[in-house]
């Protein structure tokens, strides 16, 4: 016993006084008949027992006992089983895989004495998730091959951390070599890495392969083109890619677009571009250009040409798609600011040679022509509509005839594009909750938002601070310049944005704020048309704004501009458009083997409306000509297929046909082009990335965290075995009176029986 404490029920002062008392009441004995000594000693010890058994109830007394346990600890071992894993691990012949296994095998004998010291060794293989790895008789069943088609790291970390919580987790090694080839991983590595820290558990990053500035290897890829351009014909195509070249320093590598016709014949179109690198290693970011001369859609590809001594030759060229209109784009610009952003917006789509722009500033101060409004809404030549800061007061009153914004809601649900800018004026604030466009924008909006005309702003409606916009997901509208999604890292910050209350369940967020409260920025949603709602009006400053203030540095005009011009493209459907009927929507266009494709019919009329009685079949041809057919299904008014992976297991180009059919006539046929890539992204690049594991790592160097090579995890787990990281852990067991049913039982009975003896005593000698 350890110690002894008091849980009194009373308080103590209370308690002294009563057992006082009742100590007191011994004294006094019966007035009307004389006891004997013997007897009168027997009652008092009665009384004096049960006097003793009711302050041992009310004060509770309880006991601690501390005993000493040995805690054993849960070490990790994760595998990397992904493809990679079967390039080279040094420059012999040996690949990372075997040499995995040569560690494994070197390190039987001590992996088994770790599990006599008691400690518990897991072993688990990963690719983009962890799965345990069986053991059997001290052997790891590491699959014949590493199989897993892409690779990441923080995923498997975090779950398997997250897993031993509620066990003592000693240490994770992670053998790997460092690459991770997923596009939009479950778990980012930061937030693996800060839940080993918390756990205070070492990293030990095991190193498999060799660097990309070892000096070793030799390798050209290409990377960055874009999957989708749009063009208009007899206009100049500016193609973007990069280059990355390692071990070529000094020699020039030729780089070259080529056309692929329909039949597979390949055409070098426009210029070459010739890089030379000057470091072993360097990437090139370089611009391709072609004028095609004819509209339609075509396949395209960035070529380098394969160098002498290259390892892996699959990423020295990259698939895309060409979409060249004949026409252009009219769009009906109402704007009710004469402020910078307007101005930034209408200057940068001006430079696209296909689109008009007709603008209209909308004053509060000024009746508006609301039948001409209408009119115009109701225009088939207008493709897009922008709302900017207009109040919906201002575009339909009650005292007119005319319904703007019911004619608005009809051609966006016909298949008109429509965006709407953040501003005093949009959204709610602009009393959008009361009109039946309210129906086809993608937020929730409620009436008492409504921003009164010549009132203090209400701040509660907007976000007051600045704000980095940071993409949900890799999409068209997502993409920026070389750096793709990393672009968005560099943006100047947004002066603020509306605040919305909620998305709807058929709209996509985009772009969010980086802070913790993730507020929507950019909504897109399919409503016959495409409907975009921006709560921003300050990304002109990625037009001006230059980083601390030093004129040296460049602005982001290039990004602004390129942003706002997929904006509109992509409101147009002109990221997928060929001007046909019947229009198949395959926003992705380059696939890795077996994937789930999903795409989307629709059919228009001639006036650009949405056919919503229409049906439709459509086909997939795989490479070798082979048909088959896909079910169109319809769930609501949109129309959509899936494609299952076995279907598209095999590299090469497919091609979806589609037709549509209204009222048993036929209304038109398209077809879509995409490509299954021969590029396995696990091995189309030859090189580990050591420096991640040693990153890692390093992080958790105050648990004891560090990178090692694969011969130096014998002396890591000598170390454990010569010190296990077993702990003495104090188990406390308390006991306290009336805690329990026994002894509440126990107690209960002795003091009746003493109560009962006592009261019989006196009844005997005639004392009651």
């Amino acid at each position: 016993m350890d110690s002894i404490s008091l849980l009194p029920i009373l308080n103590p002062l209370l308690l002294t006084v009563l057992f006082v008392g009742l100590c007191a009441l011994l004294l006094v004995g019966p007035a009307f008949k004389d006891l004997s000594k013997r007897r009168r000693t027997i009652l008092i010890t009665l009384r004096t027992v049960a006097i003793f058994l009711a302050l041992l109830a009310a004060l509770r007394p309880g006991c601690t006992k501390t005993t000493e346990r040995q805690q054993a600890g849960v070490l990790m071992f994760l595998l990397d089983t992904s493809r990679s894993m079967d390039l080279p691990h040094i420059t012999d012949d040996s690949t990372r895989y075997g040499a995995l296994k040569s560690m494994l095998d070197d390190n039987a004998a001590r992996l088994v004495q770790l599990v006599e010291n008691k400690i518990d060794v897991r072993f688990f293989g990963f690719d983009n998730k962890a799965y345990p790895l069986e053991t059997v008789d001290g052997v790891i069943r590491l699959p014949p091959r590493p199989e897993g088609a892409e690779t990441d790291l923080g995923t498997p970390i975090f779950d398997t951390s997250i897993e031993a919580r509620s066990e003592r987790l000693v240490g994770m090694f992670l053998a790997s070599d460092g690459m991770q080839t997923t596009l939009t991983p479950e778990i980012e590595l930061a937030q693996a890495i800060d839940t080993l820290k918390d756990l205070e558990v070492p990293l030990f990053g095991i190193k498999f392969g060799l660097p990309g500035d070892s000096g070793q290897l030799a390798d050209v890829a290409i990377k960055n083109f874009a999957e989708q351009h749009v063009v208009n014909v007899k206009n100049n195509l500016n193609a973007s890619a990069t280059v990355v070249a390692r071990g070529y320093a000094g020699e020039t590598i030729k780089v070259e677009m080529i056309l692929i016709d329909r039949t597979g014949l390949e055409k070098v179109v426009g210029d070459p571009v010739f890089v030379t690198p000057k470091t072993s290693l360097e990437e090139t970011n370089i611009r391709l250009n072609y004028t095609p001369l004819e509209s339609g859609e075509f396949r395209i590809k960035v070529r380098a040409v394969p160098m002498e001594g290259e390892l892996a030759k699959r990423n020295n060229e990259l698939d895309a798609f060409l979409t060249v209109n004949d026409k252009g784009m009219r769009i009906l610009y109402l704007s009710g600011s004469m402020g910078y952003e307007q101005a930034a917006l209408r200057r940068s789509l001006a430079t696209a040679d296909f689109i008009e722009i007709d603008f209209r500033w909308i004053s509060p101060r000024e009746p508006l022509n609301l039948v001409a409004v209408e009119e115009a809404f109701r225009d088939p030549t207008y493709d897009i509509f922008v709302l900017d800061d207009v109040a919906a007061t201002l575009l339909q009153r009650n005292d007119s005839p005319a319904r703007p914004l019911d004619a608005l809601s009809d051609a966006v649900e016909g298949g008109k594009g429509l965006l709407m800018l953040g501003g005093v004026h949009s959204f709610g604030a602009g009393a959008y909750a009361n009109t039946r466009l309210a129906d086809v924008i993608p937020v929730r909006m409620k009436r008492a938002e409504r921003q009164e005309f010549g009132q203090d702003v209400r701040r509660e409606l907007h976000i007051n601070n600045e704000i980095k916009l940071v993409p949900t997901r890799d999409h068209y509208l997502t993409r920026l310049g070389d750096a793709g999604l990393d672009a968005w890292k560099k943006l100047p910050p947004l002066t603020g944005a509306n605040r919305f209350q909620s998305v709807k369940d058929n709209a996509v967020v985009l772009l969010r704020s980086d802070d913790a409260a993730r507020h929507p920025i950019m909504v897109e949603a399919n409503v016959g048309g495409r409907v975009i709602a921006f709560a921003g009006d300050s990304t002109r400053r990625w037009n001006f704004f230059r980083m601390n203030d030093d004129p040296a540095e460049r602005t982001f005009k290039q990004e602004f501009d390129q942003f706002w011009r997929q904006v509109i493209l992509r409101l147009a459907f002109w990221d997928t458009k060929t001007g046909e009927s019947v229009s198949i929507e395959l926003p992705q266009r380059r696939f890795q083997p077996r994937p789930r494709i999903k795409f989307g019919v629709s059919a228009q009329t001639a006036q650009g409306e949405s056919m919503k009685d229409a049906s439709f079949t459509a086909m997939l041809v795989q490479p070798d000509g082979t048909k088959h057919n896909i079910l169109i299904q319809r769930q609501a008014d949109e129309f959509s297929g899936q494609i299952e992976p076995d279907l598209v297991a095999a590299a090469g180009l497919y091609r979806i046909e589609a037709t549509g059919l209204s009222n048993g006539v036929g209304i038109g046929s398209s077809e879509r082009q995409f490509v299954v890539m021969d590029r396995d992204k696990e091995k189309a690049n030859p090189v580990a990335d050591p420096d991640r594991l040693d990153r890692l790592s390093a992080e958790t160097m105050a648990a004891g965290g560090r990178s090692i090579e694969p011969d130096e995890l014998a002396g890591v787990l000598d170390e454990m075995i010569a010190k296990p990281p077993i702990e003495k852990i104090k188990i406390p067991t308390t006991f306290r009176m009336g805690e329990t049913a026994l002894d509440s039982t126990a107690f209960l009975m002795i003091f009746v029986t003493v109560m009962t003896v006592e009261w019989f005593l006196r009844k005997k000698w005639q004392l009651v």
